[in-house]
């Protein structure tokens, strides 16, 4: 197995961070956090590391070089040290072997960055809101608001744990294995897993905005899309969702990386993290959601606000929402799903409300059915069920 120039170079990215001075068509060099210094020749058909002695033990998938061959001209500036006499080179042929020299050379992998706190959230001001949802939703549907399994909330939201599924049969990430990175095969799975549009099924995903209606620019995949005809491109991002889906990578520098190879595309990059985890991850839609947080008095915002911090914070103001809704409606278990169909419904209703469209039409239907008792135990009795298997298994399964 041999490891690409493209994928040492992403992972050394993420665990090192930028490179220690500008990379040349030829090296490019990173910093330990002890300020040692290591290389990689850009040229070489396999993954070759310059670094600094002492010789490292007996690591599976990294082997010694005779020759550190150090002779090249780009070595320089921060990189000076890797022109010593003493400098070492070892060859090394895939990720973990990768990352197993660099628990070495650089020390164990720092800690997940720690996910940041909720945005405020004001009680009276979330009841005096909810009480806005209330009079929205009973004059759009007819019926007021009693639970996300019934009325214009399942009408309209019921759909996306049956989206995720599909997505993930596409994915099948239990499949995925190093030696397909670079391959394009992860990258057409994930593209796959985006353009959903399944009469069948009656599944569209609207969670991306994928669909080439108004120019291909304006995809939010554009960069998966191009990665088709870039082997470059395509490997780093193969890696980095090899690393997000299999390989135990760091979240939060792996979403940083994909925001810059995607131009920041935050509901493509949200999406992604919602079919790897969805007790943790929702989809999101900035300028909907935005909206949401204002009318719920949450001073926080997510337009043009792609980075790992802003998408914690995002996600842990859904779940400091659920203790409100759950006060506010009477309902048990709200889920972070709940949360997350509650400021969509929200924001799109108060959308509605300012262009004039909130009320039904003259004899239109009532939006959604109410269920009876008997309905309700069963709905109940299921997500138990589910949530059983699911915690049995001892994994955050594909079904919510």
């Amino acid at each position: 197995m041999t490891l690409a120039i493209a994928d040492a170079e992403a992972i050394l990215r993420l665990r090192l961070g930028e490179p220690a001075k500008p990379p040349t068509d030829y090296v490019i060099g990173f910093k330990t956090p002890a300020g040692k210094v290591l290389a990689i020749h850009r040229e070489a058909s396999e993954t070759r590391i310059w670094f600094e002695p002492p010789a490292p033990p007996s690591l599976d998938g990294v082997r010694p070089m005779n020759r550190a061959s150090n002779g090249n001209s780009n070595i320089n500036g921060p990189l000076q040290p890797l022109c010593a006499p003493t400098t070492l080179r070892v060859e090394v042929d895939s990720p973990g072997a990768l990352n197993r020299f660099l628990d070495w050379y650089a020390g164990p992998r720092s800690a997940p960055r720690a996910i940041t706190a909720a945005a405020a959230i004001d009680p009276r001001a979330f009841r005096d809101a909810f009480a806005r949802f209330q009079a929205l939703i009973t004059a759009r549907s007819g019926h007021a608001f009693t639970g996300f399994h019934e009325g214009l909330a399942a009408v309209w939201e019921n759909y996306k744990p049956r989206l995720r599924d599909h997505a993930l049969g596409l994915l099948r990430t239990s499949e995925w294995s190093e030696a397909e990175i670079g391959s394009g095969t992860i990258l057409n799975r994930m593209i796959e897993a985006i353009e959903i549009q399944d009469s069948r099924s009656n599944l569209t995903n609207n969670l991306v905005f994928w669909q080439n209606r108004f120019g291909h620019a304006n995809r939010d995949h554009r960069a998966l899309l191009e990665a088709r005809s870039n082997a470059k491109l395509s490997r780093e991002i193969e890696s980095l969702l090899f690393g997000l889906f299999r390989g135990g990578a760091d979240e939060g520098a792996t979403f940083d990386r994909l925001s810059e190879l995607t131009s920041g595309k935050y509901p493509l990059l949200a999406y992604s993290y919602f079919l790897k985890d969805t007790d943790r991850f929702m989809p999101i839609q900035p300028t909907g959601f935005d909206r949401a947080f204002r009318a719920l008095g949450i001073d926080f915002s997510t337009l043009r606000q792609c980075s790992w911090e802003n998408y914690s914070t995002y996600n842990q103001t859904l779940a400091a929402l659920r203790p409100n809704i759950e006060a506010s409606t009477g309902l048990q278990h709200v889920r972070l799903v709940d949360a997350h169909s509650f400021c969509w419904i929200f924001a799109t209703l108060l959308k509605w409300e300012a262009d004039g469209v909130i009320a039904r039409a003259p004899g239109g239907k009532d939006e959604g059915r109410v269920l009876g008792g008997r309905e309700k135990s069963i709905i109940a009795m299921r997500l138990s069920v589910e949530n059983t298997v699911k915690n049995a298994n001892g994994c955050t399964g594909a079904r919510i």
